[in-house]
């Protein structure tokens, strides 16, 4: 790790990079984006512009191997400790996606709907394989 680096506990801050990783198991896109949208104005406040976000697939994807969540921003403003500054962004996403999270009642029905969703998606696979 070089003195330009910070590393957090799901992210790293280098020069005036922020990128913020979740596995896919554990955080859904939706929830993600809702967090980044809850805080966007504060993130313009501060000069962080945020550049986007994508899945990483894993070159040998397992149960034990999941797929990561990656978001990106950038300290494009003027003057200021950019390290410092992406470090509160860290945290405002955080705090973000526990402000959007759904209630567990919620939560669960739509981890059911994407199931079935997924499920559905895998037979037409399948199917479509057989013939």
């Amino acid at each position: 790790m070089s003195t330009n680096e910070i590393i957090l506990p799901y992210g790293k801050i280098s020069k005036k990079k922020l990128v913020m990783h979740f596995s896919a198991y554990d955080i859904d896109l939706p929830i993600i984006a809702a967090g980044i949208r809850e805080r966007m104005d504060v993130f313009r406040e501060l000069g962080v512009a945020f550049a986007g976000f994508g899945t990483e697939i894993p070159e040998n994807m397992s149960e034990q191997s999941p797929a990561l969540v990656k978001c990106f921003f950038e300290y494009v403003g003027e003057g200021g400790d950019a390290k410092v500054i992406l470090k509160r962004v860290y945290h405002l996403v955080w705090g973000g996606m526990i402000m959007e999270f759904p209630d567990i009642e919620e939560w669960a029905t739509a981890k059911a709907d994407l199931s079935s969703l997924t499920l559905a998606q895998a037979e037409v696979i399948r199917a479509r394989k057989e013939d």
